[in-house]
């Protein structure tokens, strides 16, 4: 591979401050098993972290499902196999194809196969793909679903420069955009270490972080990740997975790690704030979509789970099922972009009348005739008023006043999963005087500030 000329992209930043994602995580799968993995002369792939003075180089998939696609360049692109040994070059648009588990690249004159590729643009070009220029080269290989697996292979302070104004405006207080550089850069390392044996380290969207090439680049957010270069976040020496998220609604969640204690957040976000409502015809065609088949639907409710890491459950009651799901699961079902943050309550809208309700196991409620019994409580298939139990068989019905729902509404704040760092948190603390350091340190607790470059000696590297 060959040293890239920095090319610096001067981008004007149009418009208020926006979140352009919500919020970052691991990504799932990743099954694919890798053929190769090489060191060349110059760099060392992230995932090995045995930096020994070279650039780290970040395997980034772009894509892996297309059979067919083109990259473009500004100047001719040299093909290679992996183990460095040049095919030729090609003229860009390169097409490149999948054909009897082999990639096949080639322009107007002629083309190249194998099992694996390598492109590499010549004199400082910039290699695209849809349209978006990228700096590093490409790996080709199959994907074990036939498609193209197209990796950007990037160093990895130059991939932060694609990915931190893709997830914070560049123009935020500088504090700010440094502590998500850092985040970013840790996030990135984490996720290379944890997948050094399969074939990509990150994804380039919300499923790890976005990442928009070159097209994203600004001047104040390079000057944010130069400022911090080399600096990750570790906890009992080992780089943290860097959650973040745009806003929290107040307050972060606890999360699976022992870094990942809910605190505080202070924020002024578009976002603290919403409310969304569904009928409940809505709601059970949603549910039926998303394979749950409770029929239709004629109650939802929450209720307490100690166990669950917001402490409840919701109820969704239908005529031929009930169902329970997490906040998580809940936000899952309707779409994380449309119920923005596990943080919400529900509340059913709609007046009362008199009507035969059904007795499910599930029930409580109050009736308007039924002898000196003010009150009904169902317990598996026993009805009791507190003083006398019958069993019941059969489906019995009793005669209540309950609540005509016409829309269901979900009531919240935050935009986000809620766990490690909230952006527009960051964002707030910056605006108040507090620096990067200090922000890290409020969200992600009880970790340490290290250099990269002491990584490779830590314990597990």
């Amino acid at each position: 591979m060959r040293l890239l000329v920095v090319l610096v992209l001067f981008l004007a930043l149009v418009g208020v401050p926006v979140v352009y994602a919500a919020e970052v995580g691991p990504a799932g799968g990743g099954g694919e098993e890798i053929e190769s993995e090489r060191e060349d002369e110059e760099h060392v792939l992230a995932g090995d972290l045995q930096r020994e003075g070279k650039p780290l180089l970040l395997r980034v998939l772009l894509s892996a499902h297309l059979p067919r696609l083109a990259i473009g360049c500004d100047t001719a692109i040299a093909v290679s196999k992996p183990d460095g040994s040049e095919f030729g070059r090609l003229i860009p648009p390169v097409t490149v194809a999948v054909g009897a588990a082999r990639i096949t690249v080639s322009d107007v004159s002629g083309s190249f196969s194998g099992a694996e590729l390598e492109l590499a643009p010549q004199q400082g070009g910039l290699l695209r793909f849809q349209n978006v220029g990228y700096r590093g080269t490409m790996h080709l290989r199959v994907s074990s679903r036939g498609g193209v697996l197209l990796l950007n292979v990037v160093e990895l302070e130059d991939y932060l420069r694609g990915v931190v104004p893709a997830e914070v405006p560049a123009l935020w207080p500088p504090e700010a955009v440094k502590a998500q550089a850092v985040a970013a850069r840790t996030y990135a390392v984490q996720r290379a270490s944890a997948r050094k044996n399969t074939p990509y380290d990150v994804t380039a969207d919300v499923s790890d972080q976005v990442y928009l090439g070159v097209a994203k680049e600004h001047p104040a957010s390079d000057a944010a990740i130069t400022a911090t270069a080399g600096m990750v976040i570790t906890y009992n020496s080992d780089p943290i997975i860097a959650y973040y998220h745009a806003c929290s609604g107040g307050h972060t969640r606890d999360g699976p790690q022992a870094y990942l204690v809910g605190v505080e957040s202070p924020e002024n976000s578009p976002y603290d704030a919403w409310k969304l409502e569904y009928t409940l015809e809505e709601l059970g065609g949603i549910l039926d979509s998303g394979g749950f088949a409770v029929g239709s639907l004629k109650d939802i409710q929450t209720v307490p789970a100690p166990e669950v890491r917001d402490g409840f459950r919701v109820v969704f009651a239908g005529s031929r099922a009930r169902v329970e799901l997490t906040p998580s699961q809940t936000r899952s079902l309707l779409g994380v972009d449309i119920l923005r943050s596990p943080r919400f309550r529900i509340e059913l809208v709609g007046g009362e009348a008199e009507g035969l309700v059904e007795l499910q196991h599930w029930m409580r409620t109050k009736l308007v005739s039924a002898g000196d019994e003010t009150e009904v409580k169902v317990r598996g298939c026993v009805v009791t008023n507190g003083r006398k139990a019958r069993r019941l068989t059969g489906t019995h019905y009793v005669l209540a006043r309950v609540q005509q729902v016409e829309k269901v509404r979900f009531v919240g704040g935050g935009y986000g999963h809620g766990l490690g760092m909230s952006q527009y948190g960051a964002k707030y603390m910056a605006e108040h005087g507090a620096g990067w350091r200090e922000i890290i340190h409020h969200y992600y607790s009880g970790v340490e500030i290290s250099e990269l470059s002491e990584i490779g000696r830590m314990p597990g590297f």
